[in-house]
C-alpha cells in the first residue's frame, strides 16, 4: 500500500495541473462524492474440528467482533466529455473481544483498500479506453460463474468482515490494468490487459496478508471478450483468456419471459485454476524429506459448467436456483487423502522438533485451503445453490440463501435483512443477519468446524 500511495499522490498532482485543476478541488469532489460509514457487531461460534495446533483448537470457540468501515466513492470529468476519473476507497478495521486463535490472527487489524481508481478516455462515440485499478466483470451466477475468467483474491481479514451485498465485490481485490472497448449496434468487443506486477511467495499466509499486487496481478492475463445482442431475448458472450493459464468461456442469458431468466455458462481451462494437495509431496513428508509446500498447480485441462434460473415477481422479489460443476474439484478419494494427512499431522509424537514441523504443515494446509476459497473457488465437483430477495412494502429486504455440496452433503446457509430508515433518518440503513455452516468434520463447509454467526450493523450515508 505504501508504494501505491507514493505513486498516487504525485500522479493526482500532475493530473490536476495538466487538466482542469478545479475538477480535483475539494469543493467539486465533495459535490461528486459519496461517503458511507458502516459499523457492525457480530457473534461467532465455532465447534471443534479435526485441526489441532500443539494439541489445542486453533480457533476460539466463541468470540465477538466489532467492525467498522469507511467507504468513499466519487467521480469527476478531467476533460469535459473525454476524460473521466472515478474512484472507490475503503478503510477497514476490527476489534475482537477475545484474542483470536492461531488460525485466526491477522498481521494487522486495520487496512486501506483501493477498490477502484479508473480513468476513462473516450476515443470516439463508440470506442473507449480505461486504465487504472479496475474491477473484473462479474458473471451471472452467485455461487461461481465459469465465464468469469479474471479472478482475484480476497483482501479482507481472516476472522470477519462487513456483511451485505454492496460489500461483496469490495473484498475481492481489483486489478491494475487497462481495457479497450468498441461498441457496435448489435455487439461489442473488449480487450483487457492485467499484467503481472508481483508473484506469490507465501502461500502459507492468508491472502489478506499479501500485498495488493499479489492478490490482483500475480499472473500475466489478456482477455478478449465478445458480447452479442442481435437476438431480442438472448445475450451471448464469449471470452478468450491468454497468458499464464489460457482459458475459453461461453455464456448465454435467455429471457424466457420478461420475469424469468435462464443462465448457462461453460468454460475450458488449459491448466488447473487453484493449488491442489499433492500426493507426491505427501509421500516426501512420510519419507522424511519435508518439502516447503504440499500443494501445486498441474497442467491438467479442466471444464466448468453452470446452469440457473431466476424469477422476478411484480413486486421485484427475486427467486433463483443454480447448479455448478467443475472437473478439477477433488474426487472423494483425493479429498479423503488430504483429510487423512491432516489427521496424521495431528498426532503428537513426543519429539518436539517433529511436532513443531507437523504443526507448521497444518498451518500451511489451512492457509492453502483458505486461499482457494479466497479466490472464489470451490473444492468439490457438484454444487446446488438457491437464493431469494424478498422486498417488503416498507422497503425492507430479506435475502435468504443456501449452498449445498452435493458430494459430502455439507451446507452453508443464512439470511441477510436490510431496513432503510425513512424521514429524518433517511440516509441511515440498518441490517442484520445470520449464517451457519453444517456438515461432517471431514466435509468442505464444516472442515474448520461447524459455525454459527449472528451480526447486526448500520450504514450511514454521510
Amino acid at each position: 500500500m505504501k508504494i501505491s500511495l507514493y505513486v498516487l499522490i504525485p500522479f493526482f498532482t500532475l493530473v490536476s495541473t495538466l487538466v482542469q485543476g478545479h475538477c480535483l478541488s475539494a469543493s467539486v469532489l465533495q459535490d461528486n462524492m459519496d461517503v458511507t460509514l458502516a459499523a457492525q457487531i457480530s457473534y461467532v461460534n465455532k465447534e471443534p474440528s479435526i485441526w489441532k495446533i500443539d494439541g489445542r483448537n486453533p480457533y476460539v470457540a466463541d468470540n465477538v467482533y466489532n467492525d467498522i468501515a469507511l467507504g468513499i466513492k466519487g467521480q469527476c470529468d478531467l476533460v469535459d466529455n473525454n476524460l473521466n476519473m472515478d474512484f472507490s476507497f475503503y478503510s477497514l478495521g476490527y476489534y475482537p473481544i477475545r484474542s483470536p486463535g492461531v488460525f485466526e490472527k491477522d498481521k494487522n487489524r486495520a487496512r486501506i483498500m483501493i477498490d477502484r481508481l479508473r480513468f476513462t478516455y473516450a476515443l470516439s462515440d463508440t470506442t473507449r479506453l480505461e486504465g487504472g485499478k479496475l474491477r473484473p466483470s462479474k458473471g451471472a451466477f452467485f455461487l461461481r460463474s465459469p465465464a468469469t475468467l479474471l479472478t482475484n483474491y480476497y483482501s479482507g481479514f481472516k476472522t470477519n468482515r462487513i456483511y451485505g451485498p454492496a460489500m461483496e465485490s469490495a473484498y475481492s481485490e481489483s486489478f491494475w490494468g487497462g481495457t479497450l472497448s468498441k461498441e457496435y449496434q448489435d455487439y461489442n468487443f473488449l480487450l483487457t490487459l492485467a499484467p503481472r506486477l508481483s508473484s506469490i511467495d507465501k502461500y502459507y499466509e492468508s491472502s489478506g496478508n499479501w500485498s495488493a499486487a499479489q492478490r490482483s496481478n500475480s499472473e500475466e492475463r489478456y482477455l478478449l471478450t465478445y458480447n452479442d445482442y442481435r437476438l431480442a431475448s438472448h445475450r451471448l458472450s464469449a471470452n478468450l483468456l491468454l497468458g499464464d493459464n489460457p482459458a475459453f468461456s461461453l455464456s448465454e442469458l435467455y429471457n424466457y419471459t420478461s420475469q424469468f431468466l435462464i443462465n448457462a455458462e461453460f468454460s475450458w481451462h488449459k491448466g488447473q485454476q487453484w493449488r491442489h494437495f499433492s500426493n507426491d509431496k505427501k509421500e516426501a513428508v512420510l519419507a522424511g524429506a519435508f518439502p516447503s509446500s504440499l500443494y501445486s498447480v498441474e497442467d491438467k485441462q479442466g471444464v466448468e459448467f453452470a446452469l440457473g434460473g431466476q424469477y422476478t415477481t411484480d413486486s421485484f422479489s427475486v427467486f433463483g436456483l443454480e447448479y455448478y460443476f467443475q472437473s478439477e474439484g477433488y474426487s472423494k478419494k483425493a479429498w479423503q487423502e488430504q483429510i487423512d494427512f491432516i489427521r496424521l499431522m495431528g498426532y503428537r509424537t513426543g519429539y518436539d522438533f517433529l511436532d513443531r514441523a507437523f504443526d507448521s504443515y497444518k498451518y500451511l494446509m489451512a492457509s492453502e485451503i483458505g486461499n482457494t476459497s479466497n479466490k472464489g473457488m470451490l473444492l468439490s465437483k457438484h454444487y446446488f445453490n438457491t437464493y431469494f430477495s424478498l422486498r417488503n412494502h416498507d422497503q425492507s429486504t430479506l435475502q435468504p440463501y443456501a449452498m449445498i455440496n452435493i458430494a459430502d452433503g455439507s451446507v452453508l446457509f443464512g439470511a441477510h435483512f436490510i431496513k432503510p430508515l425513512q424521514g429524518k433518518w433517511a440516509p441511515f440503513e440498518l441490517y442484520a443477519g445470520a449464517y451457519s455452516s453444517l456438515g461432517g468434520s471431514e466435509s468442505e463447509f464444516a472442515l474448520f468446524g461447524e459455525t454459527l454467526s449472528i451480526y447486526v450493523g448500520f450504514k450511514y450515508y454521510l
